[in-house]
């Protein structure tokens, strides 16, 4: 009799989120040998963009919409109330069939969302995996300035939450040995617990790129949402003091953050800053038109995980300009492989001067550039490479059980 895998998912396709994607493949191919089903609620990410319906059109596994509460707008007490409502009609659900499911994928909404899941799972003794993409409750003191005793307060409060659904997962999936050595030194877990496993691409999106037409002009791009941890208002207002000829910077997203910084651009008077909208397959064709695909993280965001965009940034075969902390990942791969240059995090003057070292390159340093992007992709960053160090592990945890 074939083993039954619950997936829960925060979000799911067509949602045009990393995780989505992730899930969606997992499911695929864990459905070669198990019975899978995936507990999604309504699509809403990114914020701004329409849907019609929540099919998947894959009857290689079970889909199941939960009807429950959806705030894609960036809000604390609205996305608590999501992550909450989401996962207890998802418990209500393993309560019912929890002598039907073998195995829980939980990847619900972070913090209080894990938790309550985790709490079932232990409850009726189902094993677990929890993917991690973002360290809570610390990244939500990463933006804004906290007074000392507020930021001592939220992390002795939420800690506890955040280990506990560690703690007694099978393994935890972190994307990063920074991550993986930050959780366990401050969870105070083994760090065998921790399964490190790069965030991957659809590698066909990224076999066939055009080749961009031949010019002087050079093309910066953000491909991603746009949103306050993005840090888009600062790469418009540093390309701005940039004021380099024969330049653009085209901006690929939606985001609560799209229309404030539309209205800066309208503010700053730049006719060379364009926004557009594009669909997942459409990703890799505007990444090849650029010259230099650029991302830039505020401080503590992106010291200890590899982000998402990277990773088909670097599939597009392009130089990438990275503000980011210092001790990163990003830093580590970009300038230890000659992939691109990272500046400090937060910091115009520091952002300015790398779209200024990126101008002054010849054309063939970044071409150079982009060629070292993509031969790191296709060894470490694929979907081939990543997604059966996880379906390897969760057959491990079956065989296991």
């Amino acid at each position: 009799m074939r083993k039954h895998i619950l997936i829960i998912s925060a979000v799911f396709p067509p949602e045009q989120v990393t995780s989505a994607f992730l899930n969606y493949d997992l499911a695929r191919e864990l459905a070669k040998k198990y019975d899978v089903t995936v507990l999604r609620p309504y699509p809403t990410r990114p914020i701004g963009a329409k849907f019609d319906s929540a099919e998947v059109n894959d009857s290689t596994f079970k889909t199941l919409l939960i009807d429950s509460y959806t705030h894609p707008e960036s809000q604390l007490i609205g996305r608590f109330k999501e992550a909450i409502d989401f996962s207890k009609k998802s418990v209500a659900y393993v309560k019912e069939h929890h002598n039907e499911i073998d195995f829980i994928y939980n990847d619900g909404w972070q913090l209080f969302g894990l938790y309550i899941i985790a709490k079932a799972c232990v409850k009726y003794g189902i094993p677990y995996i929890v993917p991690i993409q973002d360290i809570y409750p610390e990244c939500l003191l990463t933006k804004g300035s906290y007074p000392g005793f507020i930021k001592k307060t939220i992390l002795t409060l939420l800690q506890p939450l955040d280990k506990y659904y560690q703690k007694n997962a099978e393994r935890v999936r972190t994307i990063s040995d920074e991550m993986a050595d930050y959780m366990s030194s401050k969870r105070k877990l083994p760090r065998d617990k921790y399964l490190v496993v790069n965030n991957w691409q659809n590698d066909e999106d990224f076999m066939s790129l055009p080749n961009p037409a031949k010019n002087n002009q050079i093309t910066f791009a953000y491909v991603g949402s746009i949103n306050v941890h993005a840090n888009v208002d600062l790469m418009i207002k540093a390309f701005a003091a940039a004021k380099i000829p024969d330049s653009q910077f085209r901006i690929y997203g939606g985001g609560n953050q799209k229309e404030q910084c539309q209205e800066l651009v309208e503010e700053l008077g730049l006719n060379n800053v364009t926004f557009g909208f594009v669909s997942r397959s459409e990703i890799p064709s505007v990444q090849a038109e650029a010259d230099v695909l650029v991302l830039a993280l505020p401080e503590g965001n992106g010291n200890l995980c590899l982000p998402s965009k990277l990773t088909s940034y670097m599939l597009s075969g392009k130089p990438v300009l990275a503000s980011v902390d210092q001790d990163s990942s990003t830093k580590r791969i970009l300038e230890g492989e000659g992939c691109g240059k990272t500046v400090v995090p937060d910091g115009k003057e520091a952002l300015v001067n790398g779209f200024k070292y990126f101008a002054e390159l010849t054309s063939e340093e970044r071409e150079k550039m982009g060629k070292n992007s993509r031969d790191y992709a296709m060894k470490h960053l694929t979907r081939e490479v990543n997604l059966q160090k996880v379906v390897s592990t969760i057959k491990e945890i079956l065989t296991k059980e």
